[in-house]
């Protein structure tokens, strides 16, 4: 049978039926995860996935971030964010936590986002790397690489990367770049140019949001990312960028630098919450602790991000929105 990428044909039964569920895994050839060494092109021109809104013109998006340890909270953020009934999912990493008794992808995803996964028209999950996706079982996978994660999502376009650990998805009028924190630094100066790049050849009037794991502004409880921040080069404002996401952090929080939001997106699982610090970060607008997950509702003219508990899935723990 000859690969193709649209071989997705893993039927994914919801995540109350896991214990029979049987996935079954094409024998073709992927390329190797290999930090510091996968090739990468320079395909600006256009986004590596580009899906058509349900409603033309608006495009609404479900965010998770840092779950993947198969909590009965992940069934549930994952219930509340199927009911938003959005065009796709994306993350900020962290898809799996490696731990006893959830095999990464098979059972951390996709028992619980195959609906996602498995639509007719093709996958609608597309998610970026996080520290744990560095590793085979909770453990560091052996040379710094692991091959699980990309087995999994093969999906994920190649135009940028070859090992499929950053690239564009346009979703009617916004577009996201997904990077990777935790790729070494010689990766990360290719990410930059790429980034840079990719930004001015973006389609006029979109939106674009960038997302990535390690965030460069925190009030923790892990130190900032500096590695990913303006002063180490990656100059969002400036490359017109209009808001960054990221995770880690296992709490929300709307930390804003120069005008820039960088939005830390909570935390996916209840098992993996935490709290927030005492001391706050400068610019720090915010900080929610709690499993839950962001509701994006982007148009031309603005984009609203919602910030919604588990707990409290019908009401807006925090809300932001930014106009043009």
């Amino acid at each position: 049978m000859p690969c193709t990428s649209s071989r997705w044909a893993r039927r994914v039964a919801p995540a109350m039926l896991l214990p029979t569920l049987v996935l079954a895994l094409s024998a073709c050839a992927l390329p190797t995860w290999t930090p510091g060494g996968a090739a990468s092109t320079t395909d600006v021109a256009s986004p590596g996935v580009n899906i058509e809104p349900q409603t033309a013109g608006t495009a609404v998006v479900g965010l998770v971030t840092d779950y993947g340890q198969c909590d009965d909270a992940e069934a549930k953020v994952e219930a509340m964010v199927r009911a938003w009934n959005p065009d796709v999912v994306v993350t900020t990493g962290d898809n799996t936590q490696g731990v006893d008794g959830c095999v990464p992808y098979t059972e951390s995803v996709a028992a619980y986002y195959g609906h996602f996964l498995n639509d007719p028209r093709g996958p609608r999950f597309f998610p970026a790397t996080g520290n744990h996706d560095y590793e085979d079982n909770g453990q560091p996978a052996p040379g710094g690489k692991s091959t699980a994660y990309t087995d999994f999502f093969d999906y994920l376009p190649t135009n940028a990367d070859a090992a499929r650990r950053w690239y564009s998805a346009r979703v009617g009028p916004v577009m996201f770049y997904m990077l990777d924190s935790d790729a070494p630094e010689p990766d990360l100066a290719l990410q930059r140019t790429w980034l840079r790049t990719s930004l001015a050849a973006a389609p006029d009037g979109v939106w674009k949001v960038v997302l990535f794991h390690r965030p460069p502004f925190t009030s923790g409880p892990h130190d900032p990312f500096t590695p990913m921040s303006p002063s180490a080069g990656w100059d969002y404002k400036g490359w017109g960028v209009d808001i960054v996401l990221n995770g880690h952090q296992h709490v929300f929080e709307d930390v804003i630098v120069d005008g820039m939001h960088y939005v830390t997106t909570g935390v996916g699982g209840r098992v993996l919450e935490r709290d927030c610090p005492t001391t706050r970060a400068a610019g720090s607008q915010t900080c929610i602790k709690g499993p839950g997950a962001v509701r994006l509702k982007v148009t031309e003219s603005s984009l609203k991000l919602q910030y919604r508990l588990l707990d409290a899935p019908d009401e807006k723990a925090y809300e932001l929105e930014l106009t043009r």
